[in-house]
């Protein structure tokens, strides 16, 4: 038995849903659009094969409106899918550290990052927990900076009352197998007010896509649970759980298959998400008397979604108190490096300060643990004294 790190659940139906988008005439992407755009309150919505492509389509938008010689802020400690984005769209990159107590993002580092040119900013919502959203506007707003809300890992999270993707006059959605609503792939832009969004969403989606969609799909379903899952995790091959950086690709339009999980898939995904809650507050709770072990602090008037629970422990995975009980539960450190690390980014890197002790502090401490429906009373108690509760 091996618990996944993550749960975007798929039902039978779901799938059935998925397929019947292929009938020649049907394509619910329209529908999706229409979904998509009440739920986000977002009057412009584009579907991407990617939340990577749909950064990146909103990166190059964002630079053209800008003009000349663009800079874009990244947090220095994200998903390395997000440097994909910035150097796909062409750009040069200054770096802002991330505050490890909230993950939230370091103002006097953002301001540093706004002074060495940035006009655009990218900020990040880790594991769905929200950042300090009023803050940054600000920040950004005293130099004129534009920001994107990059809500890959949100689904699930409110600030002030409004979900994660809603935020910003521009927001990025993905529907990655391991982001909570999921269409095997694919991604979304969303813009409001007077930014740019429009455009076509894209017709061409050859089959052989298309029934990749559902393939992946179809295997997701199959191997989710803990019985299943030993399976696939141990195939190096697969990468599962590793964090890698990849190269660019040109944008292309969602596939209809993709569209057809999420239409169906939307409520199944909002009641994980209100489990996901559950199962972290019992965790929090189990684990709030374990000296060394430091949750997360998610700003006031905020709801995490936790896609997954990011705890701060000395020495990451090994300060734990039993590290390989607590791997086959589920628990993984978080990301391998900061972006500064990569050789994409450091190719295109703009600014003086080129140290970001609060994204090496998350290097070496962060872990994430599970928070999904398929974790039982039990899992939990488990996972709580591997950590050390």
């Amino acid at each position: 038995m091996r618990q996944p790190p993550v749960h975007s659940p798929l039902q039978w139906s779901t799938l059935r849903a998925g397929g019947a988008a292929l009938v020649p005439g049907r394509d619910p992407r329209p529908a999706l659009g229409v979904l998509l755009a009440r739920e986000f309150t977002a009057e412009r919505v584009r579907l991407l094969a990617s939340g990577t492509q749909a950064l990146q389509t909103a990166l190059v938008e964002a630079a053209r409106a800008a003009g000349g010689d663009v800079i874009v802020a990244l947090p220095a400690f994200t998903c390395f899918d997000v440097a994909t984005a910035a150097v796909g769209a062409g750009l040069r990159i200054a770096l802002y550290d991330v505050d490890p107590r909230t993950l939230s993002p370091d103002l006097d580092s953002l301001t540093a990052a706004l002074t060495a040119g940035a006009c655009i900013v990218v900020v990040t919502p880790l594991y769905g927990v929200p950042v300090q959203w009023r803050a940054v506007l600000e920040c950004a707003a005293a130099v004129g900076a534009a920001v994107i809300e990059d809500a890959a890992q949100g689904f699930g999270a409110t600030w002030r009352g409004r979900p994660l993707g809603s935020l910003g006059s521009v927001s990025v959605l993905s529907f990655g197998r391991g982001k909570g609503w999921t269409g095997g792939r694919g991604g979304a832009l969303l813009a409001r007010g007077g930014s740019n969004g429009s455009g076509p969403n894209g017709n061409g989606v050859g089959l052989l896509r298309e029934a990749g969609v559902l393939a992946l799909a179809a295997a997701q379903w199959a191997f989710a649970r803990p019985a299943a899952y030993g399976i696939p995790a141990a195939l190096p091959w697969l990468g599962l759980g590793e964090t890698r950086y990849r190269e660019p690709v040109a944008p292309r339009a969602l596939p209809r298959a993709s569209a057809g999980l999420l239409v169906r898939g939307l409520s199944a995904a909002q009641r994980e998400a209100a489990e996901r809650r559950q199962r972290a507050g019992r965790l929090l709770e189990a684990m709030m008397l374990c000296a060394g072990v430091h949750p997360i602090e998610p700003p006031a008037e905020s709801s995490p979604g936790y896609l997954r629970l990011p705890v701060r422990v000395p020495g990451g995975l090994s300060g734990l108190a039993d590290p390989e009980a607590a791997a086959r539960l589920g628990a993984a450190r978080s990301y391998p490096s900061s972006l500064g690390a990569l050789a994409p980014v450091q190719a295109r890197l703009v600014g003086q300060a080129r140290r970001w002790p609060g994204a090496q502090d998350l290097v070496r401490e962060l872990i994430t643990l599970p928070t999904h429906s398929l974790l039982s009373a039990q899992d939990l108690q488990a996972l709580a004294r591997a950590v050390g509760a």
